[in-house]
């Protein structure tokens, strides 16, 4: 493997020194997710050394397929229809577009160094890739796969997100433990914000008033109000807290803690841990399935992805995939 970035892994495996949930909680999770227009029932796991993704149906929790990629992929998402997948292959600096009904890759887009993350807009038109190595962010029109824009960005960005309206993009920025905050406009990176050690995840929430981030070096969530650029509130998580995500009404957040094997679920508004769900070996990713029913943990130390029902914060599944899934995505919401 060369030495050319693989920052994602060098830092999550270094070693960090630093009552449930009320009863009607999931179900109003439950009836907020609205469905989308084309349903995908499936999760895809990008394996980082097997260069693979595994595709997961979630009716069965049954991996149905293997797909090639790239060298070395750490990021992942699904395009909002369902129809395509995007994987970021970091040895070779590209990024795979997987065909979702069959399985194939069928377009491969050159971006800037060491790609660790990758997000679509909500209405599916454009990619934005986190370049770790090169410190930009590449846009991609997804009718073209051709690069419209770069934008610099903070050091090492491993994680990205955007907000529900499409309007602004943010990038964790490990290097620098920053936030970058791109105008999608422009393209331009407007603000820069401060936030705890070794930002490695990234999350905006459903109303695109808050984003939280999870600070794999502090053990904590920074929360910035989007409307100001600051962070109003910082949230202890688990040891290692390198992945967040959020369910469709903005409570619970979950953070995956890669040294302690949990995942944290937590209210943002008291600021409180719910509860500490066990799963695998150094979880290193998180998503929600449709309609909230279901969380998806990738498990880089034991290639496997944990299956937690929100409804009682239980792992109900452990699903095999390829070697070290360094991440997990569904279709969005």
């Amino acid at each position: 493997m060369t030495e050319q970035l693989t920052f994602k892994t060098s830092l999550t495996k270094r070693n960090w020194h630093t009552r449930t949930i009320r009863c009607a909680l999931p179900l109003l999770i439950a009836l907020a997710a609205l469905p989308a227009s084309a349903h995908n029932n499936n999760a895809y796991v990008a394996n980082e050394l097997d260069s693979t993704v595994s595709v997961i149906d979630t009716a069965t929790n049954v991996v149905t397929a293997t797909v090639p990629v790239g060298s070395y992929p750490l990021g992942i998402a699904v395009s909002p229809n369902g129809a395509s997948v995007y994987v970021a292959n970091t040895n070779d600096n590209t990024v795979s577009v997987i065909n979702a009904a069959t399985n194939t890759v069928t377009a491969t887009v050159a971006v800037q160094n060491a790609p660790a993350s990758v997000v679509v807009s909500p209405n599916g038109a454009d990619l934005y890739v986190a370049n770790a190595d090169a410190s930009t962010v590449s846009v991609i029109d997804t009718a073209t796969n051709t690069i419209i824009a770069t934008v610099p960005v903070g050091s090492v960005p491993l994680s990205i997100a955007i907000s529900p309206n499409g309007a602004h993009v943010y990038t964790a920025n490990a290097g620098d433990n920053t936030v970058s905050v791109i105008d999608t406009a422009t393209n331009t990176a407007t603000a820069t914000v401060p936030v705890g050690g070794s930002p490695f995840g990234v999350v905006v929430g459903p109303l695109g008033a808050r984003v939280y981030v999870a600070n794999a070096g502090t053990n904590n969530v920074s929360v910035i109000d989007t409307s100001t650029n600051t962070v109003t509130a910082t949230i202890a998580a688990g040891n290692g807290a390198n992945a967040v995500a959020t369910s469709p009404i903005g409570i619970p957040v979950y953070v995956a803690n890669y040294t302690d094997n949990t995942v944290s679920v937590i209210n943002p508004f008291n600021k409180t841990i719910i509860a500490a769900v066990p799963v695998g070996s150094s979880p290193e990713s998180i998503a929600i399935g449709r309609n909230s029913a279901r969380l998806y943990v990738a498990n880089a130390g034991s290639n496997t992805v944990s299956v937690i029902n929100p409804f009682t914060n239980k792992v109900i599944a452990t699903v095999n995939t390829g070697n070290t899934p360094a991440a997990v995505a569904t279709q969005p919401q």
